[in-house]
């Protein structure tokens, strides 16, 4: 029986992410329940990068009608520019699917942007005060005066957790992905995500 949607991801928290949102919180989406699949690549961003569209060649429609490919901009040897890294990749799987039929979304610089929304939910989940982690980030030069989101996410979140000797798991982005507004969230390739779906599969 064929299904929705494939989705091939770079790591285990982009996984669990992509996840939680398709069967939690749909609703906020803007889309309707729908059916998929979810696969990470072996060789995370660089596989996706490289290998992405012989990857999806097995899983062609009718098996699934739509696939999404999500992948970090920040890894050794990607092109300096998001779009050209997006452009190239969508140039690799239009061999295979139709062009209408998939979409790559490239997150910059990495996952851990989505954490940092301005909701008091990522505050508990972190276990650190708004006033704190600010205080942490502006010691560490990770999060630039007047700026909505932290120039270094990854390394905000590591030394936090790291703080509360609390390690990396995909069980803090399931939790964020569940409990935090996604109007907070005004990541460009989160949006462009969020509006990719939402054509692909409106709510009823």
């Amino acid at each position: 029986m064929s299904k929705n949607l494939i989705v091939l991801t770079a790591d285990r928290q982009q996984e669990v992410t992509i996840k939680t949102l398709l069967e939690k919180r749909y609703h906020s989406l803007g889309i309707r329940q729908i059916t998929f699949d979810i696969f990470r690549h072996p060789r995370k961003d660089p596989g996706i990068f490289h290998e992405a569209a012989d990857f999806l060649a097995a899983y062609q429609p009718p098996q699934y009608e739509r696939a999404l490919v999500i992948l970090d901009h920040a890894w050794d040897g990607a092109p300096a520019d998001p779009g050209l890294m997006q452009q190239q990749l969508k140039g690799t799987l239009a061999r295979w699917w139709d062009e209408e039929k998939f979409e790559v979304v490239v997150i910059v610089p990495d996952l851990e942007i989505w954490v940092w929304a301005q909701s008091s939910h990522v505050a508990d989940i972190l276990r650190m005060p708004w006033a704190d982690i600010h205080a942490m980030a502006e010691e560490k030069g990770y999060w630039p005066e007047g700026e909505s989101k932290p120039a270094y996410p990854k390394r905000l979140l590591e030394d936090i957790l790291a703080q509360q000797m609390r390690p990396r798991s995909s069980a803090i982005f399931q939790e964020l992905a569940r409990q935090v507004g996604l109007r907070s969230c005004i990541d460009p390739a989160f949006t462009h995500m969020q509006r990719v779906l939402a054509h692909w599969f409106p709510a009823y």
